[in-house]
């Protein structure tokens, strides 16, 4: 999530990349038609993430379960019988280089669908180009109302948006018979301030009162004037809306400056889980490692048998697994050509899920019908269901 400044740059980048897009695509692109598979059969996804940069582990929890997703789609005969693989590009998660990202992928002819970003920042500048292109653009991570509110049909997402998570947040902080909090969030166009908006316009209607709040950049290292100013009123609970990373260091930081009250913040990552502070903190969840459910437990032990070295199962790693899943779905409803792809994407129906049980995507919207959320709690570093 980059300054405003950043991103008018991308978008600016996201125009000139259309105005060349047609030189570089082939007449089968630009009618929708490509993407139906190479010369020996393989369905190609295309992945935007970062490889590298400072959301790099984000791009690698998502393909540890991507890769887990394909071989296991694979060995269960492919999409009709097409074996299915990923062209990974580093997009870094940077506004500029998700737009090259895209320029690329819509003019390779193999590429059907594609992934990405990790943030609504990176995604929705490179927007424009896969509409042009006619590819799916499936940013099944973006929170951002926006992506496909102001996108086009080729924009879909199946995470919840970040205006439901915060108004569920508030609702739920208020039910826990608190009725002041702090607040700190992300100081972010794309992101926190969506984020912030959604959370104050509920707290104003249920009568949470936040007692002050601060806008704060996930690249700081020290943000205790900030966290003094917000938690000087004494408030009943302290909230930041933000990710894991930084949500580490504020959490560390309020509790080294004497506040020790409940944290509703932080995110299911390893930096966050790993940080002693954050132990009790509480957070929405639409995945939890811990759930009983046979689906997500069966999930849970064939990523960690692939990968025993990795001590989490978090949503990132679950909602990437699950994203393959629909994109396979969808090539089987529609087929593999990009506009094949386009259709399924309006046909898929309960397709199982362990992030949500069970996946319906809303034609309207283009993103889950109906998604659930669970109160979670951190306890000796695994979040749990909270009472």
């Amino acid at each position: 999530m980059k300054k405003i400044l950043r991103r008018a740059a991308a978008t600016s980048l996201a125009t000139l990349a259309i105005m060349g897009l047609a030189a570089c695509s082939t007449a089968e692109n630009a009618a929708g038609g490509g993407g139906s598979g190479s010369a020996d059969g393989t369905v190609y996804f295309g992945v935007s993430a970062a490889q590298t940069g400072q959301y790099a582990q984000y791009g690698q929890q998502f393909k540890e379960a991507f890769d887990l997703a394909v071989d296991e789609v694979n060995a269960n005969g492919g999409i009709n019988g097409k074996k299915v693989a990923l062209k990974y590009e580093d997009s870094q998660s940077d506004p500029k280089q998700s737009v090259a990202v895209a320029q690329k992928f819509v003019g390779d002819p193999d590429i059907s669908l594609v992934f990405g970003d990790y943030s609504s920042a990176a995604s929705i500048p490179a927007s424009p180009i896969y509409t042009q292109g006619q590819l799916v653009q499936y940013g099944f991570n973006n929170s951002n109302p926006d992506f496909t509110a102001k996108g086009s049909d080729y924009q879909w997402s199946t995470s919840i948006t970040t205006t439901a998570t915060y108004v569920w947040t508030a609702d739920y902080i208020k039910k826990q018979g608190i009725n002041t909090v702090g607040l700190t969030y992300l100081n972010t166009a794309d992101w926190g301030i969506p984020a912030y908006n959604a959370f104050k316009g509920e707290a104003e209607k249920i009568g949470l009162t936040i007692v002050d709040a601060e806008g704060v950049l996930d690249t700081s290292d020290d943000y205790r004037p900030s966290l003094s100013k917000a938690v000087a009123g004494n408030p009943d609970a302290f909230v930041h809306l933000g990710y894991g990373p930084d949500a580490a260091k504020i959490v560390t930081q309020l509790r080294a400056i004497g506040y020790d009250k409940t944290f509703y913040g932080g995110q299911d990552e390893q930096s966050f889980d790993g940080t002693p502070d954050a132990e009790g903190s509480v957070i929405a969840a639409q995945f939890i490692e811990t759930n009983p459910d046979a689906d997500v437990q069966k999930f849970v032990a064939a990523f960690r048998a692939k990968y025993p070295n990795e001590t989490a199962v978090t949503s990132f790693e679950a909602g990437a697994y699950d994203a393959l899943y629909v994109a396979v779905a969808a090539a089987k409803a529609g087929g593999t050509t990009r506009a094949g792809i386009l259709d399924g994407f309006k046909q898929v129906k309960d397709v199982p899920s362990v992030v949500y049980g069970t996946i319906t995507l809303d034609p309207s919207t283009r993103r889950v019908a109906n998604p659930e959320l669970t109160p979670t709690i951190l306890t000796g570093g695994k979040w749990v269901a909270a009472s």
